[in-house]
């Protein structure tokens, strides 16, 4: 998208909402399709925070998901934004990929690390279906790596982070000190959100509502005075306690006592800690403050929603 037309949406956006300068303002950009000047420009517009879609320093594994940068233009890139005078820059990694290799991966933590970034993301490479990468994995011309191996880069991934002082505040997200990323927060607190245009999501005064994804369609639908919603859902008092759970249970320091009473009055913590208590102990940990996954829960957390969608709340 051309700076013009980001400029002519803020302006929009700020007749309505006028933004805070204190506020976090995100941009994702790819690394194969920016300037210099244009880190300039984002920067003017009141962009205060770069996130970028690095996903690996190794030019194979690129080809494979079929990203259209190299591993120098990732660099570039920071450079850039460095040089216009972005001071919150992300990155986000990707392991698990087919003919990966521990000490391959090991090489883009530290190529990752040499750029000083104030955050990074680190996700498990998910096959999306009908996707070149799915194709070749279901005709066996690919495999992905053993379960041990995912599990060592993983773990590398925690030991790599951790030394050079990042915080693992999230399942999949890392930070230097005060650099957490704040819309993130906000999603896995279970607090609403409004998303303007086509595929965008919103979850307010507990629905959630999703936007047509094709452009065409959804511009079709604007002009002619239609409404762009596909799809609209509202929770009932069971399902909203699960996602705040599920969400909560994602980051560090989990779901205090306080906030989940707070939010769902009549719960009783005995409820919570009979769900809790059905999962093996060394997954999680309450006091009386909060309750929380451990380093080992985080490794289950999809075994723990698949857990807490079998229970009934009532309250």
């Amino acid at each position: 998208m051309p700076v013009e037309h980001l400029a002519r949406i803020f302006e929009v956006l700020d007749q309505v909402h006028p933004r805070d300068p204190g506020e976090e303002h995100t941009i994702e950009v790819n690394p194969g399709t920016v300037s210099e000047r244009g880190m300039e420009q984002y920067l003017k517009l009141g962009i205060n925070r770069l996130s970028m879609g690095a996903q690996s320093f190794e030019e194979e594994h690129l080809r494979l998901v079929g990203r259209i940068h190299s591993a120098d233009q990732i660099e570039n890139c920071v450079m850039y934004a460095r040089n216009a005078g972005f001071q919150n820059v992300s990155l986000d990694l990707i392991y698990g990929f087919p003919t990966q290799t521990v000490e391959q991966w090991r090489t883009t933590l530290d190529r990752a690390l040499a750029l000083a970034p104030d955050h990074l993301s680190v996700y498990q490479l998910t096959v999306e279906p009908s996707t070149r990468l799915q194709v070749q994995l279901a005709k066996g011309e690919l495999e992905l790596p053993e379960e041990d191996d995912m599990v060592a880069m993983d773990d590398l991934a925690e030991e790599v982070l951790s030394a050079e002082g990042y915080l693992r505040y999230e399942i999949s997200n890392w930070a230097r000190p005060g650099r957490e990323c704040r819309h993130n927060l906000h999603y896995w607190a279970d607090r609403a959100y409004l998303g303007l245009g086509c595929g965008a999501v919103s979850f307010m005064d507990g629905w959630r509502i999703e936007r047509i994804k094709a452009p065409t369609y959804y511009q079709r639908a604007i002009a002619e005075g239609r409404s762009p919603v596909v799809f609209a859902e509202r929770r009932g008092s069971d399902g909203a306690l699960k996602d705040f759970l599920m969400m909560g249970l994602r980051v560090r320091g989990g779901v205090r006592w306080s906030e989940l009473e707070g939010r769902f009055p009549g719960l009783a913590r005995e409820q919570i800690l009979a769900f809790m208590e059905r999962l093996p102990l060394e997954w999680w940990r309450a006091d009386s403050d909060r309750i929380e996954l451990t380093r080992r829960g985080w490794d289950f957390h999809s075994a723990v929603t698949m857990e807490l969608m079998d229970v009934m709340f009532s309250f």
